[in-house]
């Protein structure tokens, strides 16, 4: 009797059916004694539960932002997950230039932070953060801001009595810090 499997998404290799399996996510080609398919998610990644939305996301995007890796001494952190064109899956802690120094802008908890903040000889503070008057920004977002200094489209976001407003994003004139537009 042929048992029913949950459909994920679509292989982005070889264009078959992604279904989850007992230890992850796997490509209907991937599956049997014959493979013809690399790809093979694993259903933890950095300590964390991945969900099959994130998974459907991950095969369509290539990539996803998330919260709550950890370190196998605990230590909690967000990575960009990045599904490379061989299947494997590679944390990406990079997500661009800094527009200020050049250097490279790292994901944090609350905000994208230039890798160059500590530096003893040319600290750097420019920094987006996540959270943007009530607006969650994208790793799209971000990284637009970060390659073209301003963002594609006007993003909703709410002022302190509630009421919508729309403005782009973009990096202020001395590219320090991320203004309304």
């Amino acid at each position: 009797m042929e048992t029913e499997k949950k459909i994920i998404g679509r292989c982005p290799l070889c264009g078959g059916n992604v279904v989850k399996t007992c230890k992850g996510y796997r490509c209907e080609h991937n599956l049997g004694d014959h493979p013809s398919c690399a790809l093979n998610i694993n259903g933890i990644i950095g300590n964390r539960k991945m969900k099959d939305a994130e998974i459907t996301e991950l095969l369509e995007k290539r990539h996803i932002l998330l919260d709550g890796f950890a370190t196998k001494e605990g230590r909690m952190f967000p990575t960009v997950l990045e599904l490379a064109d061989d299947g494997s899956i590679n944390m990406q802690p990079v997500i661009g230039k800094c527009p200020h120094c050049g250097g490279d802008i790292l994901v944090g908890s609350r905000a994208f932070n230039c890798s160059n903040y500590a530096s003893q000889t040319a600290p750097c503070s420019f920094a987006i953060w996540r959270n943007i008057g009530g607006h969650q920004l994208t790793l799209d977002e971000a990284k637009t801001l970060c390659e073209n200094g301003i963002t594609g489209n006007e993003l909703e976001m709410y002022r302190d009595d509630g009421s919508i407003y729309r403005k782009r994003l973009g990096v202020s004139p001395d590219k320090l810090q991320i203004i309304k537009v």
